[in-house]
Protein backbone atom coordinates (compact mmCIF):
# COMPACT_ATOMS: atom_id res chain seq x y z
CA UNK A 1 0.00 0.00 0.00
CA UNK A 2 1.30 3.33 -0.72
CA UNK A 3 -1.33 6.08 0.06
CA UNK A 4 0.71 9.14 -0.26
CA UNK A 5 2.57 9.27 -3.67
CA UNK A 6 4.64 12.82 -2.92
CA UNK A 7 4.75 15.63 -0.49
CA UNK A 8 4.78 19.15 -1.29
CA UNK A 9 5.49 20.95 2.02
CA UNK A 10 2.64 20.66 4.05
CA UNK A 11 0.59 19.22 1.38
CA UNK A 12 0.29 15.48 0.34
CA UNK A 13 -0.31 14.44 -2.99
CA UNK A 14 -2.04 10.79 -2.59
CA UNK A 15 -1.81 7.74 -4.93
CA UNK A 16 -5.76 7.47 -5.38
CA UNK A 17 -6.72 10.64 -6.82
CA UNK A 18 -3.42 10.77 -9.15
CA UNK A 19 -4.88 7.43 -10.50
CA UNK A 20 -8.06 8.92 -10.44
CA UNK A 21 -7.11 11.53 -12.54
CA UNK A 22 -5.09 9.07 -14.93
CA UNK A 23 -8.09 7.25 -15.51
CA UNK A 24 -9.86 10.50 -16.45
CA UNK A 25 -7.73 11.76 -18.39
CA UNK A 26 -6.95 8.55 -20.43
CA UNK A 27 -10.75 8.15 -20.83
CA UNK A 28 -11.62 11.82 -22.20
CA UNK A 29 -8.67 11.44 -24.21
CA UNK A 30 -9.55 8.26 -26.01
CA UNK A 31 -13.16 10.03 -26.12
CA UNK A 32 -12.29 13.05 -28.04
CA UNK A 33 -9.81 11.06 -30.19
CA UNK A 34 -12.31 8.79 -31.41
CA UNK A 35 -15.48 11.65 -31.64
CA UNK A 36 -13.10 13.08 -34.08
CA UNK A 37 -13.86 10.43 -36.56
CA UNK A 38 -17.72 11.58 -36.63
CA UNK A 39 -17.06 15.33 -36.73
CA UNK A 40 -17.10 15.72 -33.10
CA UNK A 41 -14.82 19.04 -31.60
CA UNK A 42 -12.85 18.04 -29.11
CA UNK A 43 -13.76 20.86 -27.13
CA UNK A 44 -17.24 19.56 -27.12
CA UNK A 45 -16.05 15.82 -25.17
CA UNK A 46 -13.65 17.87 -22.84
CA UNK A 47 -16.70 19.97 -21.84
CA UNK A 48 -18.71 16.55 -21.88
CA UNK A 49 -16.15 14.65 -19.94
CA UNK A 50 -16.32 17.88 -17.30
CA UNK A 51 -19.25 17.45 -16.11
CA UNK A 52 -20.22 13.90 -16.55
CA UNK A 53 -16.33 13.48 -14.15
CA UNK A 54 -17.76 15.33 -11.54
CA UNK A 55 -21.36 14.19 -11.31
CA UNK A 56 -19.34 10.68 -11.02
CA UNK A 57 -16.43 12.26 -7.86
CA UNK A 58 -19.88 13.54 -5.95
CA UNK A 59 -21.75 10.94 -6.55
CA UNK A 60 -19.09 8.35 -5.53
CA UNK A 61 -18.60 10.16 -2.49
CA UNK A 62 -22.07 10.62 -1.59
CA UNK A 63 -22.77 7.05 -1.60
CA UNK A 64 -19.41 5.82 0.56
CA UNK A 65 -20.82 8.77 3.41
CA UNK A 66 -24.02 6.97 3.10
CA UNK A 67 -22.24 3.48 3.43
CA UNK A 68 -20.32 4.95 6.29
CA UNK A 69 -22.96 7.43 8.17
CA UNK A 70 -21.35 5.85 12.02
CA UNK A 71 -18.22 6.95 11.13
CA UNK A 72 -19.09 10.36 9.13
CA UNK A 73 -20.95 11.33 12.13
CA UNK A 74 -18.16 11.55 14.54
CA UNK A 75 -16.46 12.86 11.45
CA UNK A 76 -18.24 15.36 9.46
CA UNK A 77 -15.40 17.75 8.42
CA UNK A 78 -14.14 14.62 6.99
CA UNK A 79 -16.92 14.03 4.51
CA UNK A 80 -15.37 16.40 1.82
CA UNK A 81 -11.93 15.00 1.87
CA UNK A 82 -12.94 12.71 -1.23
CA UNK A 83 -9.29 13.17 -2.19
CA UNK A 84 -8.04 10.86 0.36
CA UNK A 85 -10.01 7.95 -1.14
CA UNK A 86 -13.24 6.62 -0.47
CA UNK A 87 -15.77 6.29 -3.14
CA UNK A 88 -18.49 3.93 -4.33
CA UNK A 89 -18.77 3.17 -8.13
CA UNK A 90 -21.89 2.46 -8.56
CA UNK A 91 -22.40 5.51 -7.07
CA UNK A 92 -20.20 7.66 -9.17
CA UNK A 93 -22.16 5.04 -12.31
CA UNK A 94 -25.58 6.81 -11.70
CA UNK A 95 -24.66 10.28 -10.79
CA UNK A 96 -22.41 10.06 -14.12
CA UNK A 97 -24.74 9.00 -16.24
CA UNK A 98 -27.69 10.69 -15.45
CA UNK A 99 -25.44 13.81 -16.05
CA UNK A 100 -24.04 12.39 -19.61
CA UNK A 101 -27.41 11.40 -20.81
CA UNK A 102 -29.23 14.73 -20.04
CA UNK A 103 -25.62 16.60 -21.46
CA UNK A 104 -26.20 14.49 -24.80
CA UNK A 105 -29.72 15.14 -24.65
CA UNK A 106 -29.21 18.95 -24.48
CA UNK A 107 -26.54 18.80 -26.74
CA UNK A 108 -27.70 16.34 -29.49
CA UNK A 109 -26.97 18.54 -32.17
CA UNK A 110 -23.59 18.79 -31.88
CA UNK A 111 -23.11 15.13 -29.92
CA UNK A 112 -24.61 12.20 -30.77
CA UNK A 113 -25.95 10.38 -28.46
CA UNK A 114 -25.42 6.47 -29.01
CA UNK A 115 -22.22 6.62 -30.72
CA UNK A 116 -20.90 8.99 -27.87
CA UNK A 117 -22.50 6.82 -25.49
CA UNK A 118 -20.24 3.65 -26.92
CA UNK A 119 -17.24 5.57 -26.67
CA UNK A 120 -17.76 6.52 -23.24
CA UNK A 121 -18.09 3.04 -22.35
CA UNK A 122 -14.66 2.02 -23.71
CA UNK A 123 -13.59 5.38 -21.33
CA UNK A 124 -15.27 3.97 -18.47
CA UNK A 125 -13.97 0.46 -18.82
CA UNK A 126 -9.99 1.86 -19.33
CA UNK A 127 -10.99 4.56 -16.30
CA UNK A 128 -12.15 2.07 -14.06
CA UNK A 129 -8.52 0.10 -14.68
CA UNK A 130 -6.88 2.87 -13.28
CA UNK A 131 -9.10 3.77 -10.49
CA UNK A 132 -9.34 0.78 -8.87
CA UNK A 133 -5.56 0.68 -8.37
CA UNK A 134 -5.80 3.65 -6.83
CA UNK A 135 -8.30 2.24 -4.45
CA UNK A 136 -5.61 -0.81 -4.33
CA UNK A 137 -2.57 1.78 -2.58
CA UNK A 138 -5.42 3.17 -0.98
CA UNK A 139 -6.65 0.12 1.07
CA UNK A 140 -9.91 0.75 1.06
CA UNK A 141 -12.41 -0.83 -1.08
CA UNK A 142 -10.86 -3.98 -0.11
CA UNK A 143 -11.66 -8.00 0.50
CA UNK A 144 -12.39 -10.88 2.62
CA UNK A 145 -10.41 -12.79 4.48
CA UNK A 146 -8.90 -15.41 2.28
CA UNK A 147 -6.13 -17.78 2.30
CA UNK A 148 -5.38 -18.16 -1.31
CA UNK A 149 -1.90 -18.19 -2.39
CA UNK A 150 -2.13 -14.52 -3.39
CA UNK A 151 -3.52 -13.06 -0.27
CA UNK A 152 -3.04 -9.85 0.84
CA UNK A 153 -2.09 -7.79 3.95
CA UNK A 154 -2.15 -4.21 4.16
CA UNK A 155 -0.05 -2.65 6.69
CA UNK A 156 -1.18 -0.16 10.05
CA UNK A 157 -3.24 2.86 9.40
CA UNK A 158 -4.64 1.25 6.15
CA UNK A 159 -8.91 1.22 5.74
CA UNK A 160 -8.43 -2.52 5.32
CA UNK A 161 -6.11 -2.29 8.31
CA UNK A 162 -8.59 -1.18 10.75
CA UNK A 163 -11.22 -3.69 9.99
CA UNK A 164 -9.05 -6.85 9.01
CA UNK A 165 -6.19 -6.45 11.15
CA UNK A 166 -3.25 -7.99 9.57
CA UNK A 167 -5.48 -10.93 8.29
CA UNK A 168 -4.77 -11.81 4.60
CA UNK A 169 -7.57 -10.91 1.74
CA UNK A 170 -8.92 -10.70 -1.40
CA UNK A 171 -7.35 -7.97 -3.77
CA UNK A 172 -10.45 -6.87 -4.96
CA UNK A 173 -9.88 -3.81 -6.53
CA UNK A 174 -7.24 -6.04 -8.63
CA UNK A 175 -10.02 -8.26 -9.83
CA UNK A 176 -12.14 -5.25 -10.56
CA UNK A 177 -9.35 -3.43 -12.55
CA UNK A 178 -7.98 -6.52 -14.59
CA UNK A 179 -11.43 -7.29 -15.06
CA UNK A 180 -12.03 -4.21 -16.85
CA UNK A 181 -9.05 -3.79 -18.52
CA UNK A 182 -9.70 -7.12 -20.49
CA UNK A 183 -13.51 -5.87 -20.75
CA UNK A 184 -11.92 -2.73 -22.42
CA UNK A 185 -10.41 -4.74 -25.28
CA UNK A 186 -13.42 -7.08 -25.81
CA UNK A 187 -15.43 -4.16 -26.70
CA UNK A 188 -12.52 -3.07 -29.28
CA UNK A 189 -12.77 -5.78 -30.60
CA UNK A 190 -16.59 -6.02 -31.28
CA UNK A 191 -17.08 -2.61 -31.85
CA UNK A 192 -16.24 -3.16 -35.66
CA UNK A 193 -18.91 -5.70 -35.92
CA UNK A 194 -21.41 -3.30 -33.69
CA UNK A 195 -25.35 -4.21 -34.93
CA UNK A 196 -26.33 -1.17 -34.38
CA UNK A 197 -25.11 2.31 -32.26
CA UNK A 198 -25.36 2.05 -28.57
CA UNK A 199 -24.54 -1.94 -28.55
CA UNK A 200 -21.33 -1.17 -27.16
CA UNK A 201 -22.93 0.67 -24.34
CA UNK A 202 -25.17 -1.89 -23.26
CA UNK A 203 -22.89 -4.23 -23.27
CA UNK A 204 -20.55 -2.39 -21.23
CA UNK A 205 -23.12 -1.83 -18.98
CA UNK A 206 -24.02 -5.22 -18.87
CA UNK A 207 -20.57 -7.05 -18.39
CA UNK A 208 -19.46 -4.03 -15.83
CA UNK A 209 -22.48 -5.06 -13.64
CA UNK A 210 -22.00 -8.61 -13.90
CA UNK A 211 -18.11 -8.02 -13.16
CA UNK A 212 -19.00 -6.10 -10.03
CA UNK A 213 -21.53 -8.53 -9.04
CA UNK A 214 -19.20 -11.47 -8.80
CA UNK A 215 -16.11 -9.43 -7.41
CA UNK A 216 -18.88 -8.22 -4.54
CA UNK A 217 -18.61 -11.99 -3.26
CA UNK A 218 -15.07 -11.35 -2.12
CA UNK A 219 -15.79 -7.85 -0.92
CA UNK A 220 -15.84 -6.95 3.05
CA UNK A 221 -18.85 -4.75 3.68
CA UNK A 222 -20.78 -4.06 7.24
CA UNK A 223 -23.35 -6.31 7.93
CA UNK A 224 -26.15 -4.14 7.88
CA UNK A 225 -24.99 -3.30 3.99
CA UNK A 226 -25.93 -7.02 3.09
CA UNK A 227 -29.41 -7.90 2.17
CA UNK A 228 -29.05 -11.39 1.58
CA UNK A 229 -26.75 -9.98 -1.44
CA UNK A 230 -24.91 -6.37 -1.20
CA UNK A 231 -26.53 -3.50 -2.25
CA UNK A 232 -24.41 -3.15 -5.36
CA UNK A 233 -25.00 -6.88 -6.38
CA UNK A 234 -28.48 -5.11 -6.17
CA UNK A 235 -27.62 -2.33 -8.19
CA UNK A 236 -25.81 -4.27 -10.61
CA UNK A 237 -29.22 -7.41 -11.49
CA UNK A 238 -30.97 -4.00 -12.04
CA UNK A 239 -28.54 -2.23 -14.64
CA UNK A 240 -28.27 -5.73 -16.41
CA UNK A 241 -31.79 -6.18 -16.61
CA UNK A 242 -32.32 -2.65 -17.94
CA UNK A 243 -29.59 -3.49 -20.27
CA UNK A 244 -31.21 -6.26 -21.54
CA UNK A 245 -34.28 -4.44 -22.06
CA UNK A 246 -32.95 -1.90 -24.01
CA UNK A 247 -30.78 -3.93 -26.28
CA UNK A 248 -33.75 -5.46 -27.61
CA UNK A 249 -35.80 -2.59 -28.46
CA UNK A 250 -32.61 -0.98 -30.03
CA UNK A 251 -31.95 -3.98 -31.89
CA UNK A 252 -35.79 -3.77 -33.04
CA UNK A 253 -35.87 -0.13 -34.28
CA UNK A 254 -32.50 -1.20 -35.79
CA UNK A 255 -34.08 -4.22 -37.87
CA UNK A 256 -36.90 -1.73 -38.89
CA UNK A 257 -34.64 0.94 -40.50
CA UNK A 258 -33.14 -2.45 -42.79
Amino acid sequence: MHPILFRIGPLEVRTWGVLVLIGFIAGISYVAKRARVIGVSTEKIWDFGFWVGLAGIVGARIFYVLYHIPYFKEHPSEIIKFWEGGAVFFGGFLFALITGILYLIKNKKYLPFWPIADFASEALALGMFFGRWGCFFNGCCFGKETHLPWAVVFPPGSPAYEVMDSLPIHPSQLYESFANLILFFILLKIEQKKPFDGFIFLFYMFFASLIRFFVDFTRYYEPENVYILTINQWISIAIMVTSVVIYFILRRKAFKKH
